[in-house]
């Protein structure tokens, strides 16, 4: 472990409410691993970790998502800029970061005072990430592979967190935005995205299909209840094309 690496793990340590040496003990392959071993992913989140899935993600994403409507990286990364009112040096959590190109289009705007910490449950996903944040040499992102069910961070310990295109992957959302809500400061920004739609959940085979994966369309009415029950004020949600969704809150003051 070089000694940039070294002083990442210092910086980032509080985050975790743990020590340096405790993180460095679970760094494989520049990720800290921080998944437990009883961990039992969904069949949508086994289908994308692997080497193949996590290549094929990376490199059509972009046309593929275009190609039904939705928004360009570019514009989705200036979006997600915007509305967490990113500045130099903050602390940032980058949930579902996946192979990392929002996490570092994050880290450029923060730049090297700031500190932002990528987390993802795929293995494949974030090996593509590492070798981005190497490749960039992005000295201030930490990698971390957790569960966002049950995020491995102290309360309170991000100025700002980040879920671009993860929301419909959650198998509890409500839990998932709880935990997020739970690490963000007080008043603290956050920003989301994913797969909506207006209206009810879908009943019939439609229903069970995605429920059966844990890959849906979140209903928008149902994620604007859902903020405000994990502890998030001012929630916005707005759908930008037929079947995607922006949404942006802050972490009410107060709320537990």
């Amino acid at each position: 472990m070089n000694a940039t690496y070294s002083a990442l793990l210092e910086r980032a340590a509080p985050l975790f409410g743990r020590d340096a040496a405790w993180l460095a003990g679970r760094v494989r392959g520049g990720v800290v691993d921080l998944l437990r071993d009883d961990f039992a992913p969904t069949a949508t989140q086994r289908a994308l970790d692997t080497p193949l899935t996590a290549w094929l993600y990376d490199v059509v994403r972009d046309r593929a998502v275009r190609s039904i409507g939705m928004p360009a990286f570019p514009d989705e990364a200036r979006s997600v800029c915007e509305r967490l009112a990113l500045a130099q040096g903050d602390v940032v959590l980058d949930v579902a970061c996946g192979h990392g190109n929002f996490t570092a289009e994050i880290a450029r705007r923060v730049g090297a005072d700031g500190l932002v910490v990528g987390l993802d449950i795929a293995g494949a996903m974030l090996a593509r990430a590492a070798a981005r944040v190497a490749r960039e040499r992005l000295d201030h992102v930490l990698l971390v592979r957790g569960d966002a069910l049950a995020l491995p961070f102290a309360d309170g310990a991000f100025a700002k967190a980040n879920c671009a295109g993860g929301l419909h992957q959650m198998p509890d959302l409500g839990r998932a935005l709880g935990e997020m809500a739970r690490v963000l400061a007080s008043g603290g920004r956050f920003a989301a995205s994913g797969f909506a739609q207006r209206g009810a959940a879908p009943a019939g085979w439609r229903g069970v299909a995605w429920r059966r994966f844990a890959l849906h369309f979140v209903p928008v009415d149902e994620l604007r209840t859902a903020l405000r029950r994990a502890g998030f004020a001012d929630a916005v949600v707005e759908m930008a094309g037929r079947w995607f969704a922006y949404a942006s809150a802050r972490r009410a003051s107060g709320s537990t």
